[in-house]
């Protein structure tokens, strides 16, 4: 057992002496290096600038089709939903009992002319015997007075048979204008018209459509210097302003219009005024309704562009963007934005051509730090609905 603790003393002796040396030595520390971050210049492009509206859309033409005289619904003569052309047969009211009126009339007409002849007549001979004097003067005025009433008794007649004819014609019930037709309001059988004008079905003619929004007092009269024909109808197409339109599921503005009307005055409670704008509808995406936004380009000028997530905003609602200066630190920038180009925002204020912003890895860089550069280029990126100029319209 000796001899064992003997043999293994040296070794035992080697491991304390290691031990001691790695408690005593002191470790290295290895400072990281800077992090990387990518850094661009602005993008320097031209842009265009444009107002921005919220509206609706409503139909070019929007038509109630009512009962204009009381009956039974006799017969329906479209399908729901589809589109009709103007003069097209929708509803027939039964056309008997107005018949009827209108042969009446007719059969009243006729016994009054004969009446009239009769009295016509009379009055003819009595201007003869005036002149013989064989009738006094007071009978002859009998005779003309009885030929007036029968005339006036005709006029009344033809009236009469002019409303029943009426009458009769409104059974028959026919588009006003070219439309999508709605559902039947009022099923066969049904009488109609008998306390009010029963509204019988709906026609909407969406081949164009109008977006209708409000515009501030700064903005419209921004418009009216640029186009003072704002609204005209005798301004031409060239003297309107451009608009595109965005739907709620939509990228970008993809519907280009005209702005076609403006209110005649502003809404002194709102300051602000209304004003209408017209897109065509081939694709019948724009239904009544519908929530839309509206750009109206305005000029082309000159900008410096970031990307947006390269814009930052502060908690107390400050926009800045984080710069690499010459040393390689990180510094925050106030900036003043403008509109969105894309994923490039508009920087109206705070940036120079020679700045180096950081564009990507921003988690990575902290005011006052250093970091690593890395430069890229910013790549710009059109809007698919705003790649025609101003002049495009022109």
């Amino acid at each position: 057992m000796f001899a064992l603790l003997r043999s293994l003393l040296p070794v035992i002796a080697c491991f304390m002496a290691c031990l001691v040396c790695s408690c005593t030595s002191k470790p290295e520390i290895r400072t990281p290096p800077p992090p990387e971050v990518v850094v661009s210049h602005p993008l320097k492009k031209q842009v265009t600038q444009y107002l921005e509206f919220t509206g609706t859309t409503a139909a070019l033409q929007f038509v109630e089709i009512r009962a204009r005289v009381e009956g039974w619904l006799e017969s329906i003569h479209f399908q729901p939903g589809s589109r009709v052309k103007k003069g097209d047969l929708l509803f027939v009211i039964d056309p008997r009992p107005f018949q009827a009126k209108v042969d009446q009339s007719e059969a009243s007409l006729r016994g009054k002319q004969a009446d009239l002849q009769l009295k016509q007549a009379n009055l003819k001979r009595s201007q003869q015997l005036l002149s013989t004097a064989s009738i006094s003067q007071l009978q002859y005025d009998v005779q003309n007075a009885e030929e007036a009433v029968a005339s006036s008794q005709v006029g009344i007649a033809k009236a009469d048979l002019d409303k029943a004819n009426l009458d009769l014609a409104y059974t028959q019930i026919t588009a006003p204008v070219d439309g999508e037709v709605s559902r039947n309001y009022v099923d066969i059988g049904n009488l109609v018209g008998a306390h009010d004008k029963t509204l019988l079905t709906e026609i909407v003619d969406n081949s164009a459509t109008y977006v209708y929004f409000d515009v501030s007092e700064r903005d419209l009269l921004m418009l009216m210097r640029m186009w003072p024909e704002l609204g005209s109808r005798e301004s031409s197409n060239r003297d309107r302003p451009l608009a595109f339109l965005q739907l709620a599921d939509e990228t970008g503005y993809p519907h280009q219009g005209l702005i076609d009307f403006a209110e005649p005055r502003v809404d002194p409670g709102t300051g602000t005024l209304k004003v209408r704008a017209i897109f065509a509808n081939e694709k019948g995406l724009l239904v009544p309704g519908l929530f839309a936004r509206v750009r109206v380009p305005i000029q082309e000028r000159e900008a410096f562009l970031v990307p947006e997530l390269a814009v930052v905003i502060s908690q107390a609602g400050h926009r800045y963007v984080l710069v690499v200066n010459k040393d390689n630190v990180v510094e925050e920038r106030l900036v003043k934005t403008g509109q969105l180009e894309g994923t490039l925002r508009v920087i109206e204020d705070g940036l120079n051509k020679d700045d180096w912003v950081v564009v990507n890895a921003i988690q990575r860089a902290r005011p006052g730090a250093k970091v690593t550069p890395k430069e890229s280029a910013i790549s710009s990126t059109p809007q698919a609905s705003e790649k025609a100029s101003l002049s495009s319209g022109k």
